[in-house]
């Protein structure tokens, strides 16, 4: 059989073996082993695996029990057992005293000590009394000789662990270690290989060393190693390019906080108290505080909205209750945030846009999440109407790299007409997006006389789309190699699946 081949790294260890006088067929620990040759253990073992997997050495795993004395047990080594402090005190007193007596003076480890000393045949106990029956030079517990042999690493057998464990002394703690078995001695084994160098140095040709070594072969139809530069979770770089083309398109981002009163994300929108989704199995709400103050210049006009209507509109007819609309919630839209821009009436013209998360109750599943990501726009300018609205829409998701989409008429609560947005994604239609124009009954609570256009979308479900992913909690995902399967320009990848 021809030489084995190994690294300059693997001889070197063999030459280290060899000096040592590491032997064969026995059994070394790497800890061990490592300590012996004065080389780190994970380099150690990278080693060995190397020379395993030439045949040069046999490794194995096991799985060993390591013991750790606990705080009771080392502080009985230094101040003694407490049977051993009884014989000291019993000594000390004569040979016996009553039990209250020791009770006194050895306090709470009286009766471990009293108990454990009796157990031993160290001590009687007759008539309230105790009295010592063993040589005090005898009187060492035998668990005290066991811990000692822990401390020295010497291995105990089985009845001496159950010993201390029954005393809560030793703490046992299972390792995986591993095992190195050298079937051949260090030397007889370099005999059998070959060194493999990556380059040819003078030095080796001036020396001759040359002739005993072998270049490494060269595989030139390797690929070459993945490098993995840092950039953002495809996510929420997919979140940003929205952002960016709602700036490109004209829109001002507006911020707002996540928790909302009931007032903006359904009163002011028209939506009334006694709509499905303002229960809790629908809205989160806070419990502390639980609700806050409402803006007094509109809580009048939002009211006879909701009971006598505006705008030419007859009302829900209902009696609207101002303390529900106090409560705080989890903004279940971002078009609360809509709803707070109109209510500062802003001048003509405008186009405003909020993208951020919402809430709503439902079950984590594969296709629903408790919170996620909403984007919603307003405008209103000259000419601003359904046809306009269509317009901008279908700009926005072209922008997105959609060429194959449609609207038809849809309704919401505070829409007036309202039209739903799909793209076509593979060989089906996928719902994206809601549109309309808000209401007169929202507008005119509101103080707002010109029609404003207004639209949401939903972002994870378009992602999970577009990225052909089957469960929601992959938009979410911290496995490394998952997220860099994505493609970092989404767009592009996109482009060749709709």
């Amino acid at each position: 059989m021809g030489a084995i081949s190994v690294s300059e790294s693997e001889y070197e260890l063999l030459k280290i073996m060899a000096s040592k006088k590491i032997s064969p067929n026995k059994e070394y620990n790497t800890d061990v082993l490592a300590k012996i040759l004065n080389i780190e253990k994970s380099r150690l073992e990278a080693l060995l695996r190397l020379l395993a997997s030439k045949g040069l050495v046999v490794l194995k795993e096991k799985i060993v029990e390591e013991y750790h004395l606990t705080s009771e047990a080392k502080r009985y080594i230094s101040e003694g057992f407490p049977e051993e402090v009884l014989v000291k005190l019993l000594t000390e007193m004569g040979g016996e005293a009553s039990v209250d007596a020791i009770r006194e003076r050895l306090g709470d480890i009286a009766p471990i000590a009293i108990a454990n000393a009796s157990k031993k045949k160290w001590i009687r106990i007759e008539g309230g009394r105790v009295k010592l029956v063993v040589d005090p030079a005898n009187a060492v517990a035998d668990e005290r000789k066991i811990i000692e042999k822990i401390m020295r690493g010497e291995k105990l057998d089985p009845s001496s662990i159950k010993l201390l464990k029954r005393r809560k002394l030793v703490e046992v703690h299972k390792k995986r270690v591993t095992i190195v078995e050298l079937p051949e001695d260090p030397e007889s084994l370099m005999k059998k290989v070959i060194v493999e160098i990556g380059a040819l140095t003078r030095e080796l040709i001036e020396s001759g060393k040359w002739r005993s070594v072998r270049l490494r072969e060269y595989n030139v139809e390797a690929l070459p190693p993945r490098v993995l530069p840092g950039r953002l979770n495809f996510f929420s770089q997919f979140i940003e390019y929205i952002r960016d083309v709602m700036k490109e398109l004209g829109f001002v981002e507006v911020e707002a906080p996540p928790v909302e009163l009931e007032f903006w994300n359904y009163d002011v929108l028209f939506q009334p108290q006694f709509h499905p989704a303002r229960s809790p199995t629908d809205t989160f709400y806070l419990k502390a505080p639980s609700a806050a103050e409402l803006p007094k210049e509109l809580v009048k006009k939002v009211a006879q909205a909701h009971e006598q209507g505006m705008g030419g509109s007859k009302g829900w007819r209902y009696k609207w209750d101002p303390r529900q609309a106090m409560r705080l919630i989890l903004r279940s839209h971002t078009t609360a945030v809509s709803a707070r821009i109109l209510s500062t009436k802003p001048s003509l013209p405008f186009r405003y846009f909020s993208l951020g998360r919402v809430y709503r109750v439902e079950n984590i599943d594969p296709r629903h999440l408790p919170e996620f990501h909403q984007v919603d726009g307003i405008a209103s300018e000259d000419g601003v109407s359904l046809r306009w609205l269509v317009g901008m829409l279908s700009e926005f998701l072209e922008r997105l790299g959609l060429t194959d989409y449609k609207f038809r008429p849809a309704y919401f609560p505070f829409t007036e007409p309202s039209i739903e947005g799909y793209v076509r994604i593979g060989s089906g239609w996928l719902e994206v997006l809601g549109a309309g124009l808000f209401r007169p009954e929202m507008l005119n609570a509101l103080g707002i006389e010109y029609p404003v256009a207004a639209w949401g979308m939903g972002i994870e479900r378009l992602a999970m789309a577009l990225y052909g992913l089957r469960d929601i909690r992959q938009l979410y995902s911290n496995d490394i190699e998952f997220i860099s399967s994505i493609p970092s320009r989404w767009w592009l990848y996109a482009g060749s699946k709709v």
